[in-house]
């Protein structure tokens, strides 16, 4: 973008409710003098059940944003969404319809998150029709992947057809990373691994500011165990499902997807608050598989860029459950990270004790301000733009 007060709306659909984000971006003659500022946020819930059912959905979202955020009575000049699945996709995309239709082969690979995104993508175009409708991918972060950690140990000739890792949460890694080489600039170049943990959760070894390797897979339903979701599993679990117990490919998936993970370890729910607060056997079971997932997930990925001088915390689960983050560390701390149990249990940014080798980190996101940064330069996480605060 070139002209100054230029408007962007970012739209950012997750499990349950719709966030939007407007900004203006603005030009003082050069890239480097270029600025995004926020002029407005929101938060609608939705009630969506299934893929079939939020096409209306989606019209009701939009008009309730644009009804909570007065500066879109006039037309966005860029509607900014972003796509979970772009497969290789490097960078932002213009949604035209056959981009549109190469990202709808892509939903069976992320049923949760690439329908609901396309609905809206439509809607948008809909109620917005001149406005420019650009995709920010989750997996363009992960492109800086060597291919020892995105092929699959299966035949080679299956890696030219798109059987590989993509790797997830990208927008939430880039903007972890954005916090930290603001907080913390010298650690920011060196070997970083970034937990983002929540209803979906995925962790990403980076070195250098560049993604490395990560837990999620071809799809985000690998990698540690999640709210619904299984994560990894011996393959041979699915063919014993379909073989031996009848199940079909469908309730595998409905299995795998939505009764899995921390919901169908416990018997009881996927959320974590809910189960920190529980106390029972099914709970405890839950949260220790977690736990341990996500420790060892931590320590693999270390191995992958020969060891870790930080270790950063983001989302729902890794932002706010201090317990969480306390069971993680204890397991941990043979790899030199101890974490201050006052810290820990304030949520204070540096929660890492004075005499920890590792440096532990709760890392707040914006993923809204990276989608708006990625349209101001036309790029992903490599943009120096300056971000103020949230607040307009």
């Amino acid at each position: 973008m070139s002209s100054n007060g230029a408007s962007v709306l970012a739209l950012n659909f997750g499990s349950a409710s719709l966030k939007a984000a407007s900004y203006s971006l603005l030009a003082n003659g050069t890239v480097e003098d270029l600025t995004v500022r926020p002029t407005g946020r929101t938060s609608v819930d939705s009630k969506y059940t299934a893929a079939a059912a939020f096409e209306d959905d989606a019209h009701t979202l939009l008009a309730e944003a644009a009804q909570r955020l007065p500066e879109l009575h006039d037309t966005p000049d860029v509607v900014a969404h972003r796509i979970v699945h772009g497969a290789d996709r490097p960078g932002p995309a213009e949604l035209t319809q056959s981009t549109l239709a190469e990202l709808a082969a892509l939903s069976r690979l992320a049923p949760l998150h690439q329908p609901p995104a396309l609905a809206l993508v439509q809607a948008a175009i809909q109620r917005w029709p001149n406005a420019r409708q650009i995709g920010i991918f989750d997996t363009s972060w992960h492109q800086t992947m060597p291919e020892k950690h995105r092929v699959f140990p299966i035949p080679y000739s299956l890696y030219a057809s798109g059987v590989k890792r993509y790797g997830f949460h990208g927008l939430a890694f880039q903007s972890a990373m954005r916090q930290l080489r603001n907080v913390a600039p010298m650690l920011a170049t060196r070997r970083v691994v970034l937990a983002h943990l929540g209803g979906g959760s995925s962790l990403c070894a980076v070195f250098e500011g560049c993604a490395v390797n990560t837990t999620m897979g071809m799809t985000p339903l690998g990698g540690i165990a999640m709210a619904s979701r299984s994560g990894s599993l011996d393959p041979g679990v699915l063919l014993h499902l379909q073989r031996d117990l009848g199940m079909s490919p469908d309730q595998i998936d409905q299995l795998l997807w939505r009764g899995s993970g921390l919901r169908g370890l416990s018997g009881e729910s996927g959320d974590m608050r809910k189960l920190l607060a529980s106390g029972s056997e099914g709970a405890r079971r839950a949260i220790d598989v977690y736990v341990t997932g996500v420790a060892q997930a931590i320590a693999g990925l270390s191995a992958c860029i020969g060891g870790i001088d930080l270790l950063g915390f983001s989302g729902g689960i890794g932002a706010h459950a201090a317990e969480i983050r306390r069971q993680v560390a204890a397991e941990l701390e043979w790899l030199g990270i101890e974490v201050d149990p006052g810290l820990n249990q304030a949520n204070a940014t540096d929660i890492s004790t004075s005499t920890a080798k590792v440096k532990t980190m709760i890392l707040s996101i914006d993923e809204e301000a990276e989608m708006a940064g990625a349209i101001a330069l036309g790029e992903g996480c490599t943009s120096a733009l300056r971000f103020p605060t949230k607040e307009a």
